[in-house]
């Protein structure tokens, strides 16, 4: 992906059942497309343990921090049943893009 520089991971247990919790990311997608500098969002559900993850790609840090400030991600915790012990958060940045990379 051109033009990324960061990664958000929000990932979670959540006290809605599988079929509710899909409903909600389904019905979500258009929000996020709506919000700036964000280029790309992955629901990625983890097969052990049920587990899931919101990946969300960024154009910069700061496209990143405004929105995990936002008051979009505020309502996440009730809207997605986020079990709060579950909650893990984690900051990236950009390394190396396979696709991205020029040929030889």
């Amino acid at each position: 992906m051109k033009n990324v520089q960061s990664v958000l991971s929000v990932k979670f247990n959540s006290t809605h059942n599988e079929d509710k919790l899909m409903g909600i990311c389904q019905d979500d997608l258009e929000i996020f497309r709506n919000v700036p500098g964000l280029v790309q969002k992955y629901y990625i559900r983890e097969e052990t343990t049920g587990a899931l993850s919101g990946i969300y790609i960024f154009k910069n840090k700061l496209a990143r921090e405004t929105f995990w400030n936002s008051d979009l991600a505020k309502t996440i915790p009730a809207r997605y049943g986020v079990i709060i012990d579950t909650l893990r958060v984690e900051n990236f940045e950009m390394a190396v893009v396979m696709n991205d990379a020029v040929a030889a």
